[in-house]
């Protein structure tokens, strides 16, 4: 992921320079929480890059050199997707109940009317802007929603983006503003196939998190399906530990990432960074799968104890 954070460190440490600043006005009780949650998505002191997040706030960037915009309005926009994200992160957090909700819902509260003003200093009179952003809302509330009583479809890109609709936001933004709006539609399927890709990968690395709510999390849902899981039947860890080993769970999860990745990549006109974003994501997940396979395969040539130790160690 550095190739992609490398280019934009003198941004990236501007446009988070700028939100520590502004949160400085926070109220005090709240300001601490907030300080917090920024710094533990800075990417530059991170020996991982941050590099699932990165799309919230790289993608006014990535956009804006596909269509040549200011880059004073990409930062603005940059700025404004910071404040989003740490707001729908806190959201995120109330909804899974793992933060103490009082506190969470007022922060994000405040975070999101600072994304909004970002905007609203670029676009106060643009209707059909705002007109996409109650869209992108009502794409997040609804995957927020259905999760809970409707099981997560792996095979669906666009159900995949929807919890982070409103980065779309960006996109659409500069699309107007560079006259191109026209254009709107296929840069949001672009950005949900680069979406669908990260959320693949979230739900590997949150499997375990997820299983109390498996039907949530795509690659349990795939698993139950390779399983043949009736409804009623419980997928407890030590299951899903036996598929990833025996069945090669991952490399399903891994076979879609690829082909989401792949659709994106035959889109001439989505952004070049976009592509290789998805693309290192999808390659990270198929080099886990094959080394999961690999491992088993040695495994198993020197002896079943070894494997019955991995599976259930």
């Amino acid at each position: 992921m550095n190739r992609l954070i490398d280019p934009y460190s003198d941004e990236i440490a501007r446009i988070f320079g700028d939100t520590s600043a502004q949160l400085q006005t926070l109220p005090e009780e709240l300001r601490e929480h907030a300080l917090a949650l920024l710094g533990g998505c800075y990417p530059l002191d991170r020996k991982d890059s941050e590099g699932p997040n990165m799309i919230s706030y790289l993608l006014p960037y990535w956009v804006g050199e596909t269509l040549g915009s200011p880059i004073e309005l990409c930062r603005e926009l940059a700025l404004g997707n910071v404040y989003g994200m740490l707001s729908f992160f806190l959201l995120d957090d109330v909804m899974d109940e793992r933060r103490e909700v009082r506190r969470s819902l007022a922060l994000s509260t405040l975070l999101n009317q600072r994304f909004l003003e970002a905007y609203q200093r670029c676009f106060s009179g643009n209707a059909q802007l705002w007109v996409c952003y109650h869209r992108y809302l009502a794409e997040w509330a609804d995957a927020m929603y259905r999760e809970v009583d409707e099981p997560m479809n792996p095979r669906d890109p666009g159900r995949l983006a929807r919890k982070a609709a409103p980065v779309k936001l960006c996109a659409a933004a500069l699309l107007l503003q560079a006259g191109r709006a026209q254009e709107i539609r296929g840069m949001e399927t672009a950005i949900d196939l680069a979406l669908a890709v990260l959320q693949l990968s979230d739900d590997w690395t949150d499997w375990r998190e997820d299983l109390p709510m498996a039907s949530c999390n795509a690659f349990l849902v795939l698993l139950r399906e390779n399983l043949a899981l009736h409804a009623d039947e419980v997928l407890d860890e030590s299951m899903v530990k036996r598929s990833i080993y025996r069945e090669q769970a991952l490399g399903g999860l891994a076979t879609l990432a690829n082909d989401y990745a792949d659709r994106l990549n035959a889109m001439k006109d989505a952004p070049a960074s976009l592509q290789i974003f998805a693309s290192a994501i999808a390659q990270s997940l198929q080099s886990k799968a094959n080394e999961i396979r690999d491992r088993y395969d040695a495994l198993l040539n020197n002896g079943g104890f070894s494997i019955y130790l991995t599976i259930n160690g």
